[in-house]
């Protein structure tokens, strides 16, 4: 990957990131968040800030049109104002207007791909927030239970579906192998078969 194609920026919050890489997905090649750390007084703490390194294909937006993305997104208003190719990236913020220069309107081609890219992370998010929900409900009554409550096992091997996840842009192929609990193999979630559920997590 060349250089030129690498970037950096600082966002103020991990959801503030993953809401950037969800609008870039479709062209990202690499991502690599890092949360940042403030030594105080002879300790060391977290902050909430990530700095984010990524790298997105020939065919992705530029630059120039990343950081028009980033302004769509909002309160995003750091990164945009902190993101730079790679070697030059300081995480110093650089003042300017939403969408001014130097943003640059991504092609009609890139933004239809974006709209379908963030559709797609609206159906992961629900699908987040239904297994979120449903952990809750586990954490919950593993509390009220104490040391009654014991974790559903299973004896032998569940079944399991291999499926191909293709990237759409570099033809790029991995394998999958794909489980679902014992009799629970059609379930659906949110309208989707606990495979399709799951296919949809993994290619985002």
């Amino acid at each position: 990957m060349e250089s030129n194609n690498t970037f950096e920026f600082r966002a103020e919050c991990s959801a503030d990131a993953q809401a950037i890489r969800a609008v870039l997905l479709p062209w990202l090649m690499e991502w690599r968040e890092v949360r940042s750390n403030l030594d105080y007084m002879g300790e060391r703490y977290a902050t909430s800030d990530v700095n984010v390194v990524f790298s997105v294909t020939d065919e992705g937006p530029s630059f120039y049109e990343i950081i028009w993305l980033i302004d769509a997104i909002d309160n995003c208003h750091v990164a945009a104002e902190t993101i730079s190719i790679v070697e030059y990236f300081t995480g110093e913020r650089h003042s300017r207007g939403s969408f001014g220069f130097p943003a640059q309107r991504p092609s009609e081609d890139i933004l239809q791909r974006v709209n379908a890219a963030v559709k797609d992370h609206q159906h992961l998010l629900r699908l987040e927030l239904h297994r979120c929900s449903h952990l809750g409900r586990t954490y919950s009554t593993a509390c009220r239970l104490g040391d009654k409550w014991s974790p559903f096992r299973l004896n032998g091997g569940r079944p399991g579906w291999l499926v191909v996840a293709e990237h759409p842009l570099t033809g790029l192929k991995a394998i999958r192998k794909i489980s679902a609990p014992i009799g629970r193999e059609n379930l659906e979630t949110l309208g989707n078969t606990v495979v399709n559920s799951r296919m949809s997590t993994i290619a985002a």
